[in-house]
């Protein structure tokens, strides 16, 4: 009987500490401790060959002959057209902003070029509007009605433009180059995601690391995100959005904190995080496709640790199931755009200055996935970074979550069981 009690002394030393490595988020960042090579490269290749390479690369696309700028932006309206916002003449480096986020270029014109490119899939160029109106060219999509949203980091604002008119916009937030931090102004923000009942998501990105949600009319809703805390609500360079309504989602590519951070679209709820050691410290963008379950597709950015490149992850699991690239590598990735079968994936890129496209023919064949859910009913109010700062999942994701609670089960079961055999041997309980 002693020695039965030793055993399950150390099974349950054994299994509580590995449930505090789980609680304490430690599961993927310690992936190479226990390796003889510590260098994540030497792993890098035979991890990249266990997914799928997929979609694949489209050589020549799209066939202009209209030099780029930066490239910021991609996105795709209802009707298949690719939307390319660049930034023409104008960079963003060092000599752009102001310690205070003051824009440098006060005064000068507007960008000359036209910012805005629409091809059809085949890569022809069908329009272009957008010239001497924008300074900072950041990100674009295009609601389900066919307006086009837009933000710029110079201006710290963000337009709503309709179809009949795109020289005037109908819907402006923010003020003219002064950024803020209160409900009627913006501090470089970087992305817009519009829902079909007309509510939107802007990512407040780069000073103020916080999401906002709005109706129709452009009044505030609700917004969350904190900086520099353990939450999982904390962002660091909310950078991209991108929607899965039939899930009911919002997802945040949370740059600096190399995650993909889920929440529920009506009421900010934290929901899971999805994060890989191969995708590496830096996540630039995300778009969703509802094939196959969903699909989220995924680029890096230049991180010095695993290679710039784009990935595919199963929404409801987190696990990566492919990867894509452009022959001559991708360098800086700035935005992805996903069609709604999954079967055409874009890549706006800063530099060199381009657009990529990658196919996947075999979803051209499957049945059209399910049209969005009904919107879930009311839920309780939103939970607050205070009431979710010691959530497991705000590194490791739901199976971050899972281990622990397996772990918690387990330990607890094994604390029982050793007190059950106490008080088979007569001990005293205390």
């Amino acid at each position: 009987m002693n020695n039965l009690l030793c055993l399950f002394k150390v099974i349950v030393m054994i299994l509580c500490l590995r449930e505090s490595i789980y609680v304490n988020g430690f599961g993927e960042r310690a992936y190479f401790s226990d390796r003889e090579d510590n260098n994540p490269a030497y792993y890098i290749s035979p991890a990249l060959q266990k997914l799928e390479h997929a979609p694949e690369f489209v050589k020549d696309w799209p066939n202009i002959s209209i030099t780029l700028g930066q490239v910021s932006g991609v996105t795709l309206d209802n009707a298949g057209r690719v939307l390319v916002f660049h930034r023409g003449e104008h960079t963003w480096d060092e000599h752009t902003f102001t310690n205070g986020n003051i824009y440098l270029g006060i005064g000068k014109p507007a960008i000359q070029h036209k910012t805005i490119l629409i091809f059809n899939e085949t890569g022809e160029l069908l329009d272009m509007w957008g010239d001497d109106f924008f300074y900072m060219p950041h990100g674009i999509t295009v609601d389900s009605e066919g307006n086009v949203w837009t933000t710029d980091v110079a201006l710290h604002q963000v337009f709503k433009f309709n179809a009949t008119n795109r020289r005037v916009p109908a819907m402006v937030l923010g003020e003219k180059f002064v950024p803020g931090t209160d409900d009627h102004h913006f501090c470089k923000p970087s992305a817009v995601a519009v829902l079909s009942t007309g509510d939107f998501f802007i990512a407040d990105g780069y000073c103020n690391h916080r999401i906002l949600k709005y109706n129709p009319k452009g009044q505030i809703i609700l917004q969350w995100g904190t900086h520099n805390s353990h939450s999982p609500f904390s962002l660091n360079v909310p950078h991209a959005l991108a929607l899965a309504e039939n899930s009911g989602v919002v997802l945040v590519a949370d740059r600096e904190r190399g995650r993909v951070a889920s929440f529920r679209h009506d009421n900010g709820s934290y929901v899971t995080s999805y994060s890989s050691w191969l995708m590496g410290p830096r996540i630039f963008s995300v778009a969703y496709s509802p094939v196959h379950g969903g699909r989220l597709y995924v680029v890096n950015g230049p991180n010095g640790v695993v290679p710039v490149r784009g990935y595919v992850l199963e929404l409801a699991s987190g696990r990566l199931v492919g990867t894509f690239d452009a022959p001559a590598g991708l360098a800086s990735p700035h935005d992805v755009a996903a069609a709604t079968d999954g079967s055409a994936v874009y890549v706006a890129q800063l530099a060199p200055h381009a657009v990529y496209k990658f196919v996947d023919e075999r979803l051209r064949d499957e049945a059209p996935p399910a049209p969005p859910a009904p919107p879930a009913p009311p839920a309780a109010p939103p939970a607050t970074p205070a009431t979710l700062a010691g959530a497991v999942t705000s590194r490791g994701g739901r199976w971050a979550g899972a281990a622990a609670g397996a772990g918690a089960a387990l330990c607890a079961g094994a604390l029982l069981l050793r007190g059950a055999l106490r008080r088979a041997r007569g001990e005293p309980r205390h």
